[in-house]
């Protein structure tokens, strides 16, 4: 069977493409592609997800013919993908991310609440100057997980207004990189939802970060959940 094979961020440095085919023995797994990509490409995928048809996928996890099997490194925590509801706004863009119309939006008379975080690119970072980062994401998925991590913040709180918008591209020092803000009846799971966010964001969103220092540069990675480490 053959599966279309899909490399981000340093995982496609490595391989030296972005997009690739794998023939394999029917009844293959994740696990069995990753082995026989390491064993024809310079690629080190442990450590990192995959993900089948936009959905992530465990070791285990069998393939078939016709599927788009994505690697993607631990995540870091031109056009732009979005949704927009009454009541949730999320998405992808490579323009500036500007705090105070979010806020407008998410405050009403029903919320006590509203908490906003801006999450800045930080010079220096670990003693070492940053020049900027560059964002890469895999954009159809990473809408379906910021998606997905909003439904978890509503099953466990009760929210009003959602926004959850990450950068795309260069975003400079002191530049805003991804933006949270919600409302709620009360602060207390106001609060509590806002961090639950930016750590799911870190966890899963196929969003990846490279930091660009004067003499060099390197992609920053996260930890995988556990239960999907390949």
């Amino acid at each position: 069977m053959r599966v279309q094979v899909l490399l981000f961020a340093l995982y496609r440095e490595q391989a030296g493409q972005a997009r690739l085919q794998l023939e394999l023995p029917e009844g293959s797994s994740v696990a069995d592609a990753k082995a026989l990509l390491e064993a024809q490409y310079p690629l080190q995928l442990t450590g990192g997800l995959a993900a089948i048809n936009e959905q992530l996928a465990q070791p285990s996890d069998p393939l078939k013919d016709g599927d788009e099997l994505a690697f993607l490194p631990p995540v870091s925590g031109g056009s732009t993908q979005s949704q927009v509801t009454a009541n949730d706004s999320f998405g992808l863009t490579h323009q500036a991310l500007a705090v105070q119309p979010w806020v407008d939006w998410a405050s009403d008379d029903p919320y006590g609440a509203v908490i906003s975080f801006l999450g800045t690119t930080r010079s220096p970072n670990k003693g070492l100057a940053v020049t900027h980062l560059e964002y890469e994401a895999y954009p159809s998925m990473a809408e379906k997980v910021m998606q997905q991590i909003i439904a978890e913040m509503r099953a466990r709180w009760v929210l009003g207004r959602v926004a959850l918008w990450h950068r795309l591209g260069r975003v400079l020092p002191s530049e805003g990189s991804i933006l949270i803000v919600l409302s709620a009846p009360h602060r207390p799971e106001a609060f509590e939802a806002c961090r639950y966010a930016i750590e799911r964001v870190k966890q899963i969103l196929p969003v990846w970060k490279k930091e660009f220092l004067p003499d060099g540069s390197y992609w920053v990675e996260g930890h995988a959940p556990e239960g999907h480490r390949l």
